[in-house]
C-alpha cells in the first residue's frame, strides 16, 4: 500500500508541476490582446517615408470619429500630405476624403464602412512630405534602450509551481509518517 500512494503522490506531483511549467505559454496566447480587440491600431506615420514616432500626431474629431486629423509638429517646412488609401483599394469621394487645411493639419473623413475597416486595421500610412533644407531625410524612429525584458509572467508560475511541489512534499511525508506510525 506504501508503494502505491508514493506512486500515485509522485504521479500527481509530477502533473502539477508539468500544468503549472506550462502556465506561461498558455497566458501568452490567452491574455495577450489580439486583432478581435474593439480597439484600432495604430496607423504607420512617416516624414519622407521615413517612420516617425514623434513628429506627428492625429486625433479623431470630437464629433465624428470618422474623421481623423494629422498634424506635423516635427522640424522643417511641411510641403505637403500623403496617404496610402487609394494602394489599398479605396477611391478617394466615395469611401474616403483628403483635405490639407490651411493651417498645414490633414484631415481624413473615412465615408464608407470597408474605409472605416481599413483605419481600424492598422494598414493606413500617411506621409509627410518636409523639407529640411541641406537634409533629404530625418529619421526620427524611436529605439527602445532599456535593457530590461517585458514581464511574461513567469514568475508567478515559478511561485505557484514551487508551493505546489512543497504541498505535495509536505503530502508524501505526512503519509509515510502515518503508515510507519500503523
Amino acid at each position: 500500500m506504501k508503494k502505491l500512494l508514493s506512486v500515485v503522490l509522485a504521479a500527481m506531483m509530477a502533473v502539477s508541476v508539468f500544468a503549472v511549467s506550462m502556465m506561461p505559454a498558455f497566458a501568452a496566447d490567452v491574455m495577450s490582446p489580439t486583432a478581435s480587440t474593439a480597439e484600432s491600431k495604430k496607423p504607420t506615420l512617416e516624414v519622407n517615408g521615413v517612420p516617425t514616432e514623434t513628429d506627428i500626431n492625429y486625433s479623431p474629431d470630437k464629433d465624428n470619429t470618422s474623421t481623423i486629423t494629422f498634424t506635423y509638429t516635427g522640424e522643417g517646412t511641411l510641403k505637403g500630405w500623403e496617404e496610402n488609401l487609394a494602394d489599398l483599394g479605396l477611391s478617394e469621394g466615395t469611401d474616403y476624403t483628403a483635405v490639407m487645411n490651411a493651417d498645414g493639419t490633414f484631415t481624413i473623413t473615412f465615408i464608407s464602412a470597408q474605409a472605416n475597416e481599413v483605419w481600424r486595421s492598422g494598414d493606413v500610412v500617411v506621409n509627410a512630405i518636409v523639407d529640411f533644407g541641406s537634409e533629404t531625410t530625418k529619421a526620427t524612429t524611436k529605439k527602445n534602450s532599456s535593457s530590461k525584458a517585458p514581464a511574461t509572467g513567469i514568475s508567478s508560475s515559478i511561485v505557484a509551481g514551487s508551493v505546489a511541489v512543497a504541498f505535495a512534499g509536505a503530502a508524501v511525508l505526512a503519509a509515510t509518517k502515518k503508515k510507519d506510525a500503523e
